[in-house]
């Protein structure tokens, strides 16, 4: 021991391994920098990213805002009928798909509904059913217990359509003799009766016809609306 400690004071032998330590730690301290470097920059990159994705929401929401003032002519409501965004809190999607219930809860705003009607940047979706303290439940075109009237300019088909319980999906049953290759693919839209829906609103095409058991005729209308694309709905006062 002794002798390696008086070679190493009088011909400094062991320089090469103490340098090769420190040339060891010292790339050690790099790296690791290095990699909180990456790892800060990547959280950077994922905040961005992030912030990128909020703000292409927020866009393609206020998009959707857009449309809905777009077709106010068609829904035949005044600006100040239409509220402010309610964003959805509570949405049974499994019982959505697998039932025949189909609702969905929103949060209240300003504006106080007693009835009205509710759609989402693509279109009609339901209606106001029930108001609760912090909530609005909606009930959906395609619950099995809503009902909605309906008609079609071209074959004047005037029929209220029942939820199927099936998704976009609602029933019209009708006593008038129709030709089955010219009704599907026909337009039905709201005929303003009842005093919830205005008139004219789109409401779903034909993809069905069938014959019952009662003579009627049973006609099958996928709803245009879709009522999973948007986190927020709007609520239309009935006129």
């Amino acid at each position: 021991g002794l002798t390696l400690f008086f070679l190493d004071i009088t011909y400094q032998a062991f320089d090469p391994l103490d340098q090769i330590k420190i040339n060891s730690k010292n790339f050690m301290q790099s790296s690791m920098n290095n990699l909180k470097n990456s790892f800060i920059s990547l959280k950077i990159n994922f905040s961005e990213k992030k912030l990128l994705m909020d703000e292409n929401k927020s866009l393609k929401e206020d998009l959707g805002i857009l449309s809905i003032i777009a077709q106010q002519n068609i829904f035949n409501s005044k600006l100040e009928d239409v509220s402010y965004p309610h964003r959805i809190i509570n949405f049974n999607t499994d019982q959505y798909f697998c039932c025949s219930d189909h609702r969905v809860f929103v949060e209240k705003n300003q504006k106080s509904y007693q009835k009205g009607f509710a759609v989402n940047s693509t279109g009609l979706i339901g209606q106001i059913f029930k108001d609760h303290l912090n909530s609005y439940e909606l009930i959906l075109l395609s619950d099995i217990d809503h009902k909605i009237p309906i008609y079609n300019k071209d074959f004047e088909v005037y029929c209220n359509a029942q939820g199927s319980g099936f998704e976009r999906l609602i029933i019209c049953k009708s006593s008038k003799e129709l030709d089955k290759a010219s009704i599907i693919g026909q337009e039905f839209y709201t005929s303003g009766f009842g005093g919830v829906f205005n008139k004219d609103m789109p409401v779903g095409k034909v993809i069905s016809f069938t014959q019952s058991e009662d003579n009627e005729f049973e006609i099958s209308i996928e709803i245009f609306a879709n009522p999973l694309t948007d986190e927020r709905v709007f609520l239309f006062q009935s006129a």
